[in-house]
């Protein structure tokens, strides 16, 4: 028996060993593809290949921005400085320990078990271990290119603020910039064969309880942060002073334990930043021969369990009965008796799917969450003692990042959920329901979920705050504008440009409709934003510098620009949500199943 591959890569992996052989072939097989995908993204996607390119280096060069600031400021302590960087560091790498851990975890779970390709290759003479190898490789380039985005701008910008001795000048020596993008890709194979080994140990001992063994795990993962966060609310002291800063080093000192990898990675870093040669080779062997030792362990497990595993996991189904939605069916039924009964069952379907696929619930509480807990944080960080003027600013900034998180949800989540009926699209056409009413019910599904998501957080904000009533009552009709527009461009859009042909529905929101449906919602929420934030802005600039009063907006004034611009708002997300829908009825319509 031979590996069947096709006859280019048989022509280069015809000599040697077997499994040499089927190594050169699957490397090939990984460049090709990676070859095809940037081709086909170059030639039929621009606008999703421009769309990325942009996306990421404005995020990139915000974050830089924003990281050279902090350290900036950080150089004031001038004898504290090495302190707190260190421990920024050990804690922000840890941080990332642990979601590199998770989410590479998940990711190599699927690759392994859940993969059509995972299937073919165990047909074939391919070692496990070498399968194995494949797929992680795989992996950690999907979990792992978000880390190398979040930290290069972060060690970019120390590097350029860090100061080797008093009496030097400013900036890491050159080779520090390609150095640590070595402890980058060291780092990050610690967590990913961690997350590895543990994906292995799921499948063998809780084949049928995965789902069980992730909300547990992301439960203990937020209890944990939600500890160490309220250890630092309560931290003595007014905020940004001597004393408050101590307290909240002395509260993270649990990242400073020499046994975390984290730990060698922010000593690591600040000794090549300050041109320690040999202290930062020290801890880079360190890193790499735990990197090491942690993939030969992953990979010895994936020898010895991988093919039980998988067939553990393709194994019986379970015979539980599904009991826990009963109570959410009675309770929406009730709350939504005024709508028709089978737009109810599909509204309902659309929330049990969701519900029933963790990766998409457990992202939506993780944004949102960390939201909410930054919001209820807002007193600590002492912006209700500013004046009106930053109060203003700082709560139209956490609007525009809730509509920004709100479109990466409808564009991420609603937007691919008429495509995901896929071979089994042509069953809608047989329903007895006129084909509007069922995108209708779409709509509703993904504004319902939206403005209770918001609104809480938008008013939580403002409170936090300590707006002015009628401040918070413009954000409320703010957010719900925003809410139904971005909730009609999704549907109207996903029915308009469906790919019936894809089952994955963050392939389906990669493709060109779901970056097309992206630019459009973030186009919509920049205007409605931008057409409200203008006027309070202006008149809050006017009361912070009595002296320019005279050239800024008056109450009077502020009055009629902010009625011109609600008006304008309304009738622009009335279009939003309208106007797509139509195009989506339409072609919805005229589709043949």
């Amino acid at each position: 028996m031979s590996l069947a591959l096709p006859e280019p890569i048989a022509a280069r992996v015809e000599a040697g060993p077997l499994d040499g052989r089927v190594a050169r072939g699957l490397r090939w097989l990984r460049w090709r593809q990676l070859r095809n995908t940037l081709g086909v993204m170059v030639a039929d996607s621009r606008l999703r290949a421009s769309m990325i390119a942009f996306c990421s280096a404005v995020f990139w060069a915000g974050l830089f921005l924003l990281f050279l600031g902090s350290f900036q400021f950080i150089a004031g302590y001038v004898d504290l400085a090495n302190t707190i960087v260190e421990y920024l560091f050990s804690m922000f790498f840890l941080s990332l320990l642990a979601m590199l851990l998770f989410s590479n975890g998940i990711i190599v779970y699927a690759a392994l078990f859940r993969s059509r390709e995972a299937a073919f290759l165990l047909t074939t003479p391919a070692s496990t271990d070498r399968i194995f190898a494949h797929k992680f490789a795989e992996a950690v380039g999907f979990s792992s290119w978000g880390f190398f985005l979040l930290g290069s701008p972060l060690l970019v910008a120390y590097g350029l603020t860090i100061r080797p001795d008093p009496t030097a000048a400013a900036g890491s020596p050159a080779v520090f910039y390609p150095l640590f993008m070595v402890f980058l890709a060291v780092f990050v194979l610690i967590p990913s064969s961690l997350g590895a080994i543990v994906a292995l140990v799921v499948a063998n001992v809780f084949p049928k309880r995965e789902k069980s063994v992730l909300v547990l795990t992301a439960a203990a993962a937020a209890a944990a942060a939600a500890y160490v966060g309220w250890r630092l609310w309560r931290t003595p002291g007014e905020a940004l002073t001597g004393d408050w800063l101590g307290g909240v080093l002395n509260r993270l000192a649990f990242c400073q334990h020499p046994l975390w990898p984290s730990r060698w990675m922010s000593a690591g870093i600040m000794a090549s930043a300050k041109g320690e040669w040999k202290t930062a080779a020290y801890y880079l062997m360190i890193l790499s021969s735990h990197a090491g030792l942690a993939y030969l362990v992953a990979a010895v497990l994936a020898r010895d369990l991988y093919r039980r595993g998988y067939s553990r996991v393709q194994g019986g189904r379970s015979s539980r009965k599904r009991r826990g939605f009963r109570l959410m069916d009675a309770a929406f039924h009730r709350l939504f008796f005024f709508l028709p009964h089978p737009i109810r069952l599909l509204i309902l379907k659309d929330l049990r799917t969701f519900l029933r696929d963790s990766t998409q619930w457990s992202q939506f509480l993780i944004f949102f969450g960390l939201l909410g807990f930054y919001f209820l944080n807002i007193p600590r960080l002492g912006y209700g003692a500013q004046s009106p003027y930053w109060r203003n600013l700082v709560s139209f900034l956490n609007l525009s990042v809730t509509a920004l998180i709100l479109s990466t949800f409808t564009s991420r989540f609603i937007f691919p959920l008429l495509s995901l009926e896929g071979r089994n699209f042509w069953a809608l056409g047989l329903l007895p329901l006129r084909r509007d009413h069922i995108l209708w019910g779409k709509f509703a599904f993904s504004a319902g979920i939206s403005l209770i998501s918001t609104e809480f957080l938008v008013v939580l904000s403002d409170l936090m705050l300590q707006m002015n009533p009628w401040m918070i009552l413009l954000h409320v009709g703010m957010i719900a504008v925003l809410c139904l527009g971005l909730s009609g461009i999704s549907v109207g859009l996903g029915a308009r440009l469906p790919n019936l042909r894809e089952s994955d529905p963050s392939k389906i929101a990669a493709g060109f409709g779901g970056t097309f449906n992206l630019l459009v919602s973030l186009v919509f929420i920049f205007t409605v934003v931008t057409a409200l934030a203008i006027p309070c802005h202006l008149y809050f600039v006017g009361q912070e510098n009595a002296e320019s009063a005279r050239f800024i907006l008056s109450r009077s004034g502020l009055r009629f620009w902010l009625t011109t611009a609600s008006l304008a708002s309304l009738a622009l997300g009335a279009a939003a949500t309208i106007i797509p829908l139509r195009i989506g009825i339409k072609a919805f319509n005229r589709m043949e199943f």
